[in-house]
């Protein structure tokens, strides 16, 4: 970087205006060094929260007891460039048409069923194409319901494709795809892997499955939330 500015300055001697402003800088140095190190820095925190990571805050108690209300998490937005959504994910995603708000844009859910799965709940549990859900063990042990607080009852269906579906881990209190369906697999923003606030609860969310992206996945093709 130094070599192009000893160029850009050679070149501006030429010119009157040129030496003016070199002079400006060379007189000002500290100023412009400092400044370009902020600028790097800002650039690069814009690029790590648009792409990389994101942080986002969850404002309700909907999926108790795993993320509990006021937690600050981190959301890995890289992670499915690499490798597919899978059942058991909690993800941010930016909510369906049918339900925006633009006071809630994004919500944050786990993922219970994929394109084209049969979906139904049952004696408290989720039954994914027949069967138990089992894995993660984490949906062992969570209650689901399937009447829901408008009186409906939720139905055996089969996921749409293209879509997955949501539900919240507190069953009982969370407004989610057994009310508007499902999601649109484009409206993902990314996976919360890890609580960083409170302190007493720090370190990676569980009851997911692990990131192994880089470990196993092949390398083919490369907010507040409710």
């Amino acid at each position: 970087m130094r070599r192009f500015y000893f160029r850009l300055g050679d070149r501006l001697g030429h010119y009157v205006w040129g030496r003016q402003v070199v002079g400006h800088v060379l007189r000002h140095r500290r100023f412009y060094e400092n400044f370009e190190a902020f600028f790097t820095a800002l650039v690069l925190a814009l690029l790590i929260k648009r792409f990389i990571v994101d942080a986002y805050q969850i404002p309700s108690p909907s999926m108790c007891d795993t993320l509990q209300e006021g937690d600050r998490i981190f959301v890995a937005k890289f992670i499915y460039w690499f490798s597919d959504v899978e059942v058991g994910d909690i993800v941010v995603f930016r909510t369906p048409d049918s339900i925006f708000s633009p006071d809630k844009p994004y919500y944050i859910k786990r993922v219970v069923a994929l394109p084209n799965d049969r979906l139904a709940i049952r004696d408290h549990r989720i039954i994914l194409n027949g069967q138990v859900l089992d894995k993660p063990e984490f949906f062992t042990r969570n209650r689901y319901y399937e009447w829901l607080n408008n009186g409906k009852r939720f139905e055996e269906l089969t996921v749409p494709p293209g879509e997955i579906y949501m539900f919240g881990d507190n069953s009982g209190n969370s407004y989610d795809s057994r009310y508007w369906g499902g999601v649109p697999v484009k409206n993902v923003m990314g996976k919360a892997f890890f609580r960083y606030w409170p302190l007493n609860r720090i370190g990676l969310i569980r009851g997911v499955p692990p990131l192994k992206t880089f470990l196993s996945a092949p390398l083919e093709n490369p907010a507040p939330v409710s």
